[in-house]
């Protein structure tokens, strides 16, 4: 059931509500839930977990865009650059829209960039090849490889 709920989300919809509920924890001055982490440098974790969040579901969204072929190695880093780029641009944004409410840090586009990273490593290495054995690769698609392998030998 869960399997068909994923795959009846339209391509993209995914991308475009991170992106939203990213810009809106980074501009409105104090969001809902944006006290739940007390301890020190809490703010960078949640920086590096969202952008981590971001990149994998940027990559899951492209992932399912080219079911079922391979991903590109070099699209992903791509990915990985638009969410970098993101976090820039919502920091520039909280220095010009947020009335001095919220704060323009260099170390939030660290954090930023450093989850952006690992979301990319994580979906590398593990996280695109579960998403095609789960939700991708049948036994259609199997001999579909195959069927092209054949060809060349």
């Amino acid at each position: 059931m869960f399997k068909k709920i994923i795959q009846a989300i339209p391509i993209g919809v995914c991308s475009g509500v991170i992106i939203l509920l990213i810009a809106y924890f980074s501009l409105v001055p104090h969001p809902v839930g944006s006290g739940m982490l007390t301890f020190k440098h809490a703010d960078k974790v949640a920086h590096d977990l969202m952008y981590f969040v971001a990149t994998c579901v940027f990559v899951l969204d492209y992932a399912r865009y080219k079911n079922p072929h391979h991903t590109r190695i070099s699209f992903e880093l791509m990915l990985m650059c638009a969410s970098m780029v993101l976090g820039l641009v919502l920091e520039v944004l909280q220095l010009a829209i947020t009335d001095g409410q919220r704060e323009f840090d260099v170390n939030d586009i660290i954090a930023n960039c450093i989850g952006a990273f690992m979301g990319f490593l994580f979906m590398r290495l593990w996280g695109v090849h579960m998403f095609r054995r789960t939700f991708v690769h049948s036994r259609k698609h199997r001999h579909h490889h195959r069927r092209h392998n054949s060809y060349f030998h």
